[in-house]
């Protein structure tokens, strides 16, 4: 195997554990960054607004819903306030095998609406908006 592809995998250490959800990434390549995360049963990703970043997420195991903000003004945001600027907001359900395009400039959540299994996607987006 090619010495550059000795760290090729997600997993390892996580970059984020919590008691709601855990967080592997892996920033191998140059201009995308690849990341599994595991929401406990019950429980939700904090949410965020994506900047300077188009996201795939592949739901692979389990079931759930991902709250999607789109904002009128991109740059500028919601600011403390997560209401303020808000041109359409919905939620959609998930299961295992959803591939879901969420653009830069909206918020998105993700909930585990299932009290007993673990919900499982991968997060492929632009290095750009990597908050590490």
């Amino acid at each position: 195997m090619a010495k550059k592809y000795t760290n090729f995998r997600i997993g390892g250490a996580p970059l984020k554990d919590t008691e709601d959800y855990t967080v592997w990434t892996n920033d191998l390549l140059t201009r995308i960054i690849a990341s599994k995360t595991v929401i406990q049963p019950g429980k939700s990703t904090v949410g965020h607004k994506l900047i300077d970043s188009d996201v795939v997420y592949i739901i692979t195991n389990g079931r759930g819903t991902m709250e999607i903000v789109e904002y009128m003004n991109s740059d500028e945001g919601h600011g403390s306030n997560p209401s303020f600027g808000i041109e359409h907001k919905d939620s959609y359900e998930l299961a295992a095998g959803d591939v879901v395009l969420v653009e830069s400039g909206d918020y998105c959540k993700v909930v585990n609406d299932s009290e007993h299994d673990q919900l499982t996607y991968l997060r492929i987006f632009d290095r750009g908006g990597w908050r590490q």
